[in-house]
């Protein structure tokens, strides 16, 4: 759903590799501003995904009309010996132009806390909103996310707020080959009984490389680094080094 939009940030006289790495160094920035901190746990892991979505009924991609997402999750840290967390989450959208699309979906979230602590689900309403625009050669995702949090180890409603800014640019001597990243920042809306605090609570910060595969639909797979830092109340923070690998298709 990604169109071309006359408005983007311009870097005259330099090549698109150049811009491209200006971009990555504001990501790099922006997550560094967020990690700053005295006291900050090392950890490593690797996370998995499959995101998939496509168009309800018999219309073209780019029309307005319904839509259906469905992302999964495998996650897993050094330190335990394995398995941290496991996610499902579908969802139902509306696409209001080729750029925009509203959502509204669920999520389960299985998780064995690195304490030791038994495992304990998660259940998640969300509402997004989504838009993909261009800027030259590069594609441009923001995605703005609201969630609310119920966590069978307490009573209280988690309300939190997700905000991911997406870029990916196609490398010129091959065009499924690009260069990905990207930042999403979380912030925590309230304090509830079972941990949550009313704070900026974590960031997550992509670079890597994509490769759009041939045949229908033409799935793409990304894999890189990707850095997510948890900020602590009373507690060192956390930074986890993690290799991420993720397929992506639509229909």
């Amino acid at each position: 759903m990604s169109a071309s939009s006359n408005s983007c940030i311009h870097f005259p006289n330099r090549h698109p590799l150049q811009r491209l790495g200006v971009l990555v160094v504001l990501f790099v920035a922006v997550g560094s501003a967020n990690t700053s901190h005295a006291q900050t746990g090392q950890d490593g892991g690797a996370w998995f995904s499959v995101n998939t979505q496509g168009v309800l009924g018999d219309r073209c991609a780019h029309q307005p009309g319904l839509r259906w997402w469905f992302d999964g999750h495998l996650r897993y840290r050094d330190d335990s010996g394995g398995y941290n967390q496991s996610i499902l989450r579908p969802a139902l959208g509306y696409a209001i132009n080729r750029n925009t699309a509203l959502w509204w979906g669920y999520a389960w979230i299985n998780e064995l806390p690195a304490s030791g602590a038994p495992s304990f689900n998660e259940n998640r309403m969300w509402e997004q909103l989504t838009w993909s625009g261009k800027c030259n050669a590069a594609s441009i995702l923001s995605r703005t996310r609201l969630e609310q949090r119920f966590v069978e180890t307490g009573n209280d409603t988690g309300w939190r707020f997700r905000q991911l800014l997406k870029i990916d640019r196609p490398l010129d001597f091959q065009p499924r080959l690009s260069l990905v990243a990207w930042d999403e920042t979380f912030f925590e809306l309230n304090a509830t009984d079972w941990g949550q605090q009313d704070s900026f609570s974590q960031n997550r910060l992509f670079v890597g490389l994509g490769w759009k595969c041939s045949g229908k639909n033409q799935p793409k797979i990304e894999v890189g680094y990707l850095n997510q830092f948890l900020r602590r109340q009373g507690a060192d923070d956390q930074s986890n080094h993690i290799a991420s690998l993720n397929w992506f298709w639509t229909f």
